[in-house]
């Protein structure tokens, strides 16, 4: 009787760490630190635009996911509660809205954007989220000096 209660002593001390561990190391790990990570690929937001349009299963395959810094022309700031995106509008649409390249910026990017004329030429590098048919979508974006 004595064995069994150790035993289940010690697989209780195992799962207690265990679980520790899960929680440490896979449940709470770190944020990625877009902004400081070297970008995967660098272009410009007219051959982004191109590539996701002509073949999307291979762009999809080569981009989302990654850390990509795009060149282009913004052509809008939008603000939406407490978000605002850098926006590369690539093909006007009057009945459905632009297609374009949205960047959702970062917080502490919010002031820069403000102070950025539309139409200037701006380095943007983000997380890229992909394509939705309408939309280039990145997040986590900061401004590129």
């Amino acid at each position: 009787m004595k064995k069994w209660i150790m035993i289940i002593v010690i697989l209780a001390v195992v799962g207690v760490i265990a679980a520790f561990l899960v929680n440490k190391f896979y449940i709470n790990k770190p944020h990625a630190d877009i902004e400081h990570a070297t970008p995967a690929y660098t272009m410009t937001a007219n051959e982004l635009w191109k590539q996701f349009n002509s073949n999307l299963k291979l762009a999809d395959s080569l981009y989302t996911g990654k850390v990509i810094e795009v060149t282009g022309n913004m052509n809008k700031l939008e603000k939406a509660d407490t978000v605002e995106y850098a926006v590369f509008v690539m093909e006007q649409d009057s009945m459905f809205g632009d297609k374009s390249i949205r960047c959702e910026l970062l917080q502490n990017y919010f002031e820069e954007a403000s102070k950025i004329a539309i139409g200037s030429s701006v380095k943007v590098k983000g997380f890229c989220n992909g394509f939705d048919q309408t939309d280039v979508k990145f997040s986590k974006c900061s401004f590129v000096k």
